[in-house]
C-alpha cells in the first residue's frame, strides 16, 4: 500500500521513523578473546580452522566435528560459504554435504535462516590429504561470497563451549575414525584455568619494556591484599593509595609495577571487571597493559583509563590483555547500522541527518551525531585490531582504506559532523582518510581515479563530495580543484555523447566504456556534480566546463524518465524495472540544480513526476522503501543489471529518498 501524504515532511517523519525502528542504536561490548593457532581470521575473508596442528597424524577417512553459533543482529535469511570436505548440521539436520551437493563452480554454500541471536551450526569436517587438514567457512549474505559482517548480515561465528559462550571461534571435537554421531564433547579449545596471581613475566612473555599495568573493580565492599616482592604503586579512583586496601563497591584499583626479577603479585578480594561479556567463571579479575617503557612521553593509565583507543609506548601500540598471555580485550558492536563503517549506511545517515534538520528533530540528529561519533572514537584502535587480528571486530573496512568505497561516502559523512559540532578528534581522522585517497587509489595518466581492471561511475560519489567538503576544512582550494578534475576525467571516459547519459564502466584492458547507463551508476555522478558546484568556489579552472556538462546531463536524464515518474534501472531499456534509488538521486540533482540557477522551470514537472511516483509505488504506509537495486558489480551486457535483484528498506535508497524530499521540501515547501 502506497504512502498517502499531504506533505515531503509528512513523508519524512514516516520514514525515519521506520528507519530507526529498523536500525536501533546499539552499545559498544568488550568480550575477551583468545588468539591461537588453531582458529584464525583474515580481513573480510574466511575463517581458518588448521586441523594439522591439532591432529597431526590424521589420515584420510579420519573426521573432526566442528560447532559454532552464528550470532546474528537480527532475524534474516543468509548462507554458510565454506572450502574442505564437509557437512553441515542445522537443526540437527544435514542441510549440505560437499560429496553431493556442490555447486558447478566448485563452491560450497548452503542456505539457511537465522534467527535474531545463537543459531547453532555444525560441521563434520573430512581428512582428505595426508598434508593438508583444514577447513575454512563464513556465512555471508544470500547474494555475495562475503562475510559482510558490516552491511547486510552483521553476524558473528561465536564458541559453542560454555565458558567461552559469546567469544569469536569454535568448539573441535576428537579425531574420529569413522563417520558417526557427535558425542556432543569438545576437547579444543579447553576451558580455561585460573589463579590468583598476575604474572607479567608469563602474560608479556617476551615483549620489552619497563612497567606494566593491572586494572581491576570492587564488586562490593571489600579489602583487597596484594603479596608481591615487585615495585608497586597502587591508585585508587586516579589517587596513589597505601595498604590497606579497604574498597567499596565500584571502586577503580589500577596498579603500576615494574620491572624486576619477581614481575607479579598475588591478590585476594572480591574484585573483578563488570564492563566485560564474559561467560569464563569469573576467572578474569584483572585487565593488563604493557608494557611501557620509562622514556615514554605518551598519556599512561594513571593519567586516564580509556577503553577506545590504544596507548602509546614510543612507536608501539598497547591495548588491554587479560591475565593469559594468548588472551586479549576486544570490542564488538552487533549492528547492521550504527556505528558501522560502510558507505551505504552513510547514504542512509545522511539522509536522517538532512531530515533532522529539516524537521529539528533532535533525536534524529543524536542519533546521527552517536553514529558519526563511534567511528571516530574508535578509528584508531581498528588499525590496531588490524595489525593484531587482522580481521577488526568492527569498522572493519576503516582499518585500511584501499579504495574509494571505504573513504569518500564516509567522509563526507564525517565532515558534515565536523562542521556541526567542532569536534577536534575527528580530524586526524579526516586527515587519514584525506592521506588514502591521495596514495592508496590507482590513476590514470591524468589523475583520474580508477580501480584495479575498470573505472566505475560510481566512484564519483565515492571521491568528489569528501574532497570538497576538506577544501572547506582545509581552507584550501586545490581540494574543490581536484574533485573537479576528477568529475572531467570520469566525464571523458564515460559520457555517452548521443544520449547524454553515462556508462557505469570503463573497461582499462580495452580502453573502452561499457555504454551500458545503469540508473544508480549515473546517479551518483549527477549528484555529485551538484554537490561539487554548489560547494566549490566559482572562479576554479574547469567550473564552467563542469555546469554545461551537468546542464546536458540533466537534458538526457529528462528524456528517458517514463510517464510514471520514476526512471529505469537500466536508463534507455524501459523492459528494465522501475528503481527507487535512481529516480530520488536523479529528483536530488534536478532540485539542486534549480536552487543553483542552472536548469529551467520546467525541471519542477519532473521532480513532481518523480516525487509522486516514488510516494506511491515505492514507499508503504509504514514507510518502508522498496525496489532499491541491490548492490552491484559490472558486466558488459545490460541483462546483468536488469537481473539484478531489489532490497527492501536498503540504505542504497531509504537515505537518497529522505535526501530527495528534503531537497524537494526546500525548493517547493507545502506547494506540491
Amino acid at each position: 500500500m502506497s504512502l498517502c501524504v499531504n506533505t515531503p515532511k509528512e513523508a519524512m517523519r514516516v520514514i525515519s521513523a521506520q528507519m530507526l525502528k529498523l536500525r536501533p542504536k546499539c552499545e559498544v561490548s568488550y568480550r575477551p578473546y583468545r588468539k591461537n593457532e588453531v582458529y584464525y581470521d583474515k580481513h573480510l575473508d574466511l575463517r581458518t580452522i588448521d586441523l594439522r596442528v591439532l591432529f597431526p597424524n590424521a589420515k584420510p577417512g579420519d573426521g573432526v566435528y566442528i560447532g559454532t553459533n552464528i550470532l546474528a543482529c537480527c532475524e534474516t535469511d543468509a548462507k554458510i560459504n565454506f572450502i574442505g570436505n564437509a557437512k553441515v548440521i542445522y537443526h540437527d539436520e544435514v542441510i549440505f554435504d560437499s560429496e553431493t551437493d556442490v555447486d558447478a563452480d566448485g563452491k560450497c554454500r548452503c542456505a539457511l535462516h537465522l534467527k535474531e541471536g545463537e543459531n547453532p551450526v555444525l560441521f563434520y569436517v573430512r581428512c582428505t590429504d595426508e598434508n593438508d587438514f583444514s577447513f575454512r567457512f563464513m556465512p555471508s549474505v544470500r547474494w555475495y561470497w562475503v562475510w559482510a559482517k558490516c552491511y547486510l548480515l552483521c553476524a558473528r561465528a561465536t564458541s559453542p563451549i560454555a565458558e567461552y559462550r559469546g567469544e569469536d571461534g569454535v568448539g573441535i571435537s576428537r579425531l574420529y575414525h569413522k563417520e558417526e554421531p557427535f558425542d556432543n564433547v569438545y576437547i579444543y579449545p579447553k576451558a580455561p584455568e585460573w589463579d590468583n596471581t598476575i604474572d607479567f613475566s608469563r602474560i608479556f612473555e617476551g615483549e620489552t619494556g619497563n612497567f606494566g599495568y593491572a586494572l581491576t573493580y570492587a564488586l562490593s565492599d571489600t579489602e583487597l591484599t596484594l603479596d608481591t616482592r615487585a615495585d608497586i604503586k597502587v591508585f585508587i579512583n586516579k589517587e596513589p593509595s597505601g595498604a590497606p586496601y579497604m574498597l567499596k563497591s565500584g571502586d577503580e584499583v589500577l596498579i603500576k609495577v615494574a620491572r624486576t626479577e619477581d614481575f607479579a603479585f598475588s591478590f585476594s578480594g572480591d574484585v573483578g571487571l563488570p564492563m566485560v561479556t564474559s561467560h569464563r567463571g569469573g576467572g578474569d579479575k584483572f585487565l593488563t597493559l604493557g608494557l611501557f617503557r620509562e622514556d615514554a612521553e605518551n598519556v599512561t593509565p594513571e593519567e586516564q583509563i580509556q577503553w577506545k583507543k590504544p596507548y602509546r609506548s614510543g612507536e608501539r601500540a598497547l591495548f588491554y590483555k587479560l591475565a593469559h598471555k594468548d588472551d586479549y580485550l576486544r570490542p564488538y558492536l552487533l549492528s547492521r547500522f550504527f556505528g558501522q563503517w560502510h558507505y551505504t549506511f552513510m547514504v542512509g545517515s545522511y539522509g536522517l541527518l538532512r531530515a533532522a534538520e529539516t524537521l529539528s528533530c533532535e533525536e534524529y540528529y543524536n542519533y546521527f551525531r552517536e553514529h558519526m561519533r563511534v567511528l571516530v572514537e574508535y578509528f584508531d584502535y581498528m588499525r590496531y585490531e588490524h595489525e593484531h587480528f587482522s580481521s577488526p571486530s568492527f569498522l572493519d573496512i576503516s582499518s585500511t582504506l584501499h579504495d574509494l568505497d571505504s573513504i569518500g561516502s564516509i567522509g563526507r559523512n564525517l565532515a558534515e559532523y565536523y562542521f556541526r559540532t567542532g569536534d577536534e578528534d575527528t580530524l586526524p581522522v579526516l586527515d587519514t582518510m584525506l592521506r588514502a585517497l591521495e596514495t592508496n587509489i590507482p590513476r590514470f595518466p591524468d589523475g583520474t581515479f580508477h580501480r584495479e581492471r575498470d573505472m566505475w561511475s560510481d566512484d564519483t560519489f565515492m571521491s568528489c563530495p569528501f574532497l570538497v567538503r576538506m577544501a572547506k576544512i582545509k581552507n584550501d582550494k586545490r581540494y574543490a580543484e581536484e574533485a573537479i578534475r576528477q568529475l572531467l576525467g570520469f566525464t571523458k571516459r564515460l559520457f555517452i555523447e548521443k544520449e547524454e547519459l553515462f556508462s557505469h564502466i570503463f573497461f582499462l584492458e580495452d580502453e573502452v566504456a561499457s555504454g551500458i547507463p545503469w540508473g544508480r551508476g549515473n546517479g551518483w555522478v549527477f549528484v555529485s556534480m551538484a554537490d561539487v558546484l554548489a560547494n566549490a568556489p566559482h572562479d576554479l579552472d574547469g567550473y564552467e566546463q563542469l555546469k554545461e556538462i551537468f546542464v546536458r546531463f540533466a537534458e538526457g536524464l529528462k528524456r528517458v524518465q517514463d510517464e510514471s515518474g520514476l526512471w529505469h534501472q537500466v536508463l534507455n531499456r524501459k523492459d528494465s524495472y522501475e528503481e527507487t534509488s535512481c529516480t530520488a538521486l536523479f529528483s536530488i540533482g534536478f532540485c539542486r540544480g534549480l536552487r543553483l540557477g542552472l536548469l529551467d522551470e520546467s525541471y519542477k514537472e519532473n521532480i513532481r513526476l518523480a516525487y509522486a511516483g516514488i510516494l506511491r509505488e515505492k514507499v508503504d504506509e509504514e514507510g518502508s522503501v522498496y525496489g532499491v537495486c541491490m548492490g552491484s558489480g559490472n558486466a558488459r551486457e545490460a541483462e546483468y543489471y536488469m537481473k539484478l535483484g531489489t532490497v527492501d528498506n536498503d540504505d542504497h535508497g531509504t537515505g537518497v529518498v529522505l535526501t530527495m524530499l528534503c531537497e524537494v521540501d526546500a525548493l517547493f515547501g507545502d506547494t506540491l
